[in-house]
């Protein structure tokens, strides 16, 4: 398959979604985030690593939070994928086993990425720049 390289396709700014904290919601924002990178000219292979990151933001704040509905946007910038996400949580250790898991995972597929707790809220981005790490 020809990999087709992202072109200057310029969104007007972030794709943002708010979700029920469901992880059925994971379906979902991977097909919009596919949506938005495939437009966007990224190659499948790529678009299978984003996927992955979307799945991993997603659960680790539903599984973490406190129950409300999670924020999530994508920014597409020059050669680069951003997936973040936001929800209100009570308690969030940042050295739970499942939170390191998340961390390998996104280290794994992403280009830098971040797990932090800001004003009773975690925060978790992850960023995809060419090339991606995968490829």
């Amino acid at each position: 398959m020809t990999d087709v390289h992202a072109t200057d396709t310029a969104l007007s700014g972030p794709v943002e979604i708010r979700v029920p904290a469901d992880p059925a919601m994971s379906r979902v924002l991977r097909l919009a985030a596919s949506g938005v990178a495939s437009l966007c000219g990224f190659s499948v292979d790529e678009i299978e690593e984003i996927k992955i990151a979307v799945s991993e933001v997603l659960i680790a704040l539903i599984e973490h939070g406190a129950g409300h509905h999670v924020d999530v946007s994508f920014v597409v910038e020059q050669g680069s994928f951003t997936v973040l996400g936001d929800t209100e949580v009570h308690e969030f250790d940042l050295d739970h086993p499942d939170l390191r898991l998340c961390r390998t995972v996104l280290a794994e597929v992403c280009t830098d990425h971040t797990i932090e707790l800001i004003d009773e809220h975690a925060r978790i981005s992850a960023v995809l720049r060419r090339p991606f790490k995968a490829a």
